[in-house]
Parts: C-alpha cells; structure tokens; sequence
C-alpha cells in the first residue's frame, strides 16, 4: 500500500471508529435508562444496531493493528497464541472465575487466596493470570489482587459454558489439530473428502472417526473419558452461545400450527426453548438412541405434558436413512452440517428432500463463513473494512479448521452451501444473519 493509501485508509478507519463508538455509546446510555426504569432486558443478546456497531468496531480496529504492527510480532503472537488458550484453560478448571465471582469488584481476591483455593502453585498462577489480565479476561485491580471482567463472569457459576470453553482443550480435538499441517501437506491425503481419512486419524489411528472413537473406545483411556465427560455439557453451553439468536432472528411465530423436525437435534435443547415460546408450534425431535432415550426425562421436566399430548415425539432416527416424517414444514438442521465431507451433507440433504412437501423448507444452522471479497446473500462491511468484516469473523475460519481437522468437514460460505444444496435438487431461498455466531440458510425445492 502507498504511503498516501496509508494515512487516507488509517484516517477513514479511525473516523469509522468514532462514528461507530457513538452509536454504541448511544445505545449503551438507553440501557442504562432502562435498567434505571427497572424494564426486564435481555442482555445476552444485542440489539440489531448494536450488534452491527460490534462488527464494524472489531472489525476497524483489527485493519488499524494489521496496518501499524511489526510483521514479525503478529507472526510470533499468531505462533503463540495457543498460550492463551492455554491458560485460560487452566484458570477455567482450576475454578477461578467461580472464587473471583465471590469478591467485592473493587478488592478482587488475593494472588495468595487464589492459589489456596485453586491448588496452583502462586507464582506460577500470578504469571497465568497477568497473560489473561492482558487479554481482558480478567483485571488486576490492586497489585496481586485479581477480579473478573465481563468476560470471565459468563464463566463464574456455568458449567455448560466452562464444559465448552474446555472442549477445544481436550486430548481428542487438540490431537486432531496438531497433525492438521501434516495431514494437508501429505501428498495421499491432501485431497481425500473422507471422513475417516483427515487429521483425527494422523492422531489416533484409521479408520476411526471422533464420535466411533468417544462411542467405542476403551473406557480406561484417558482421552475417551475425558471426552464423555465433557462433550454433553459442552453441548449445552454451545446452545447457550448460539441459541438466543437463532430463536429470536427466524420468524418462527409465523409458521404458526406448523411441525418442527429437529433431524439429528440431541435430546432437542432448542426445541424446548421453542416451545416455550411458540405454543403453537408441534416438534419432532430425532436423534440415535443414547440421546433420544435421555430426552423424555428433560422434556416432562422442562415442558411438562407435551409428549402426553402428542405436541413432542421423540424418534430413534439416522439422517442418513430415510426420513420418517413426511410433509413437515421445517427440518432444523443445528450442527449437523459442519460435521460431515460434502457428499455426506448430500446424502443428508437428499433423505430431507424426498420427505418434503411444496410449502417444506430446511433450516441450516451452523457458522457460515464470509468470503473476504464478499458474497451476494450476505451484507457487506462499510470501507475501508474488508467486505467480510474482517477480524470480527476470523474466529469462523478458526473453527473451521476444527471441523477440517476433525471430520474433514467445515462451516461454508453462502455458495459452498449452495452447491451442495443443488446436488439434492435445493435451493438457497434466503441468509438469516443472526446476531450471533450462527446463521440459518433456508432452503427450498428446487
């Protein structure tokens, strides 16, 4: 880039930030209203304008730090960014956000304290804890003395969202991602679409995928047990970070008396949540019987009478066989997606298909990656910020490398999805761009 460029892009940004800052203050100052008018809010989840000033911000001030640092400094953080990750990993299950959360804001809890109750050793947790102080997760408020931020509080108290935070710390996943360059760079496999032949296997052996390997492996290893404790809570705090937007951005009030079939939905941790809202709505939850068998027992207890009443059926059920509920008017496909090769997301997608109707439609929820020049269903970023947003999407590409590394599966952008949609005779009929992680692609008929 010119050096003229330079100053007229950083110049634009730092203008967008400031015209941006004064939306967010400008909704920040009406919440403060609100809390004083005693108005019941929903703080997880951000207003549209809000959530759009958080993206254009994220975004602007990624490009600012990409065009002033030192090129061999953001290779090196990139490099040893897994520390990161790593020690809050270890504060996470040492339990410190749960003794933080027990002290006055303005105090914090003592380096001593905090090695007293956790068991790691002080100054070794005094050097994990000032790496996370400068990454903001936590605050040292007085010298050696240490409070949650808004970030760590989300943890404090919430085993569902800790259980996910500690997932991608796990001995399978992070197996898996460690032979990924090995995995890409090996001439007999760099270009297989087999789920069984991608960087897992590298890791723990052929012929295994990650769910046969928790489902079937030795119960004395350590990394199956590890695994079976943590993935079903994990799941839960995943529904926690993606949920609220799905059920608040899809219209699901207008699909009025209409049958919801969650395909693949566990024991249909949303659906609950739907059906709470939208009375109206009747849902079939299918997944393999280890989920469906726990699901009864949380259904009568958190919608108590809906299965008596026939509003809920609970059926063992493939995807990948044929689909036993004809003529519905929504299949919900939450996480499914990203977990399988595109062939296999065809498969799915064709047992939906010869079970629709004219007025049925699919439900697509997983992450949908931006393209960093842009796509036509997705809204684009204000310049000089790349059409994608930039770092405020980054961690979508993150986490498709997970999927790569795992199944040789993937989030997908607007057109990767569409084509294979097209290869079961569907079609995108619309992006819901959520305000959160998730979006919902609709599909149709061709």
């Amino acid at each position: 880039m010119a050096p003229s460029n330079r100053v007229n892009t950083l110049r634009s940004l730092i203008q967008l930030l400031v015209n941006t800052s004064e939306l967010i203050i400008k909704e920040w100052e009406a919440e403060e209203q609100l809390d004083e008018a005693a108005i019941p809010t929903n703080n997880s989840l951000p207003s549209h304008e809000l959530f759009e000033a958080r993206r254009i911000m994220r975004g602007a001030c990624g490009v600012c730090m990409d065009m002033v640092d030192d090129p061999r400094v953001r290779l090196l953080e990139i490099s040893l960014s897994y520390g990161m990750s790593q020690a809050l990993e270890t504060t996470v299950r040492a339990g410190v956000p749960d003794v933080l959360a027990e002290a006055e804001p303005l105090d914090g809890v003592s380096a001593v304290e905090l090695s007293r109750r956790t068991g790691v050793d002080e100054q070794k947790l005094v050097r994990v804890m000032r790496l996370l102080c400068s990454g903001g997760i936590y605050d040292e408020v007085k010298p050696l003395q240490f409070t949650n931020t808004r970030f760590s509080s989300i943890l404090a108290g919430n085993p569902p969202a800790k259980a996910y935070q500690c997932l991608y710390g796990t001995r399978l996943l992070v197996g898996a991602t460690e032979h990924l360059p090995a995995t890409l760079l090996d001439p007999e496999v760099t270009r297989s679409t087999s789920v069984t032949e991608c960087a897992f296997q590298k890791a723990f052996g052929p012929h295994q995928t990650l769910w046969g390997y928790i489902e079937e492996g030795d119960e004395a290893d350590p990394a199956v047990r590890e695994a079976r404790e943590v993935f079903p809570l994990a799941m839960v705090g995943q529904g926690q970070m993606g949920s609220p937007s799905l059920i608040a951005d899809y219209p699901w009030g207008s699909l009025g008396e209409a049958t919801v079939v969650d395909v693949g939905g566990g024991v249909g941790s949303m659906c609950i949540e739907l059906a709470k809202l939208f009375p109206d709505l009747r849902f079939v939850v299918e997944d393999l019987t280890v989920s469906i068998d726990k699901a009864t027992s949380i259904w009568n207890a958190e919608v108590p009478g809906s299965i008596d009443a026939g509003r809920v059926q609970l059926l063992r059920h493939d995807f990948f066989e044929e689909q036993p509920v004809k003529d519905a008017a929504v299949y919900f496909l939450r996480y499914i997606m990203h977990d399988w090769p595109d062939d296999q997301c065809v498969t799915i997608l064709n047992r939906l298909r010869e079970a629709m109707g004219p007025h049925s439609r699919i439900l697509v929820a997983d992450m949908i990656i931006h393209p960093p020049l842009g796509s036509t269903y997705l809204k684009p970023a204000p310049a000089p910020l790349p059409t994608n947003y930039g770092r405020a999407n980054a961690f979508k590409g993150m986490h498709d490398m997970w999927m790569l590394s795992l199944f040789n599966g993937g989030e997908r952008t607007p057109e990767q999805l569409g084509a294979i949609a097209a290869r079961a005779g569907l079609k995108i009929e619309k992006i819901w761009e959520c305000r959160g992680p998730v979006g919902i692609t609709e599909l149709r008929r061709m």
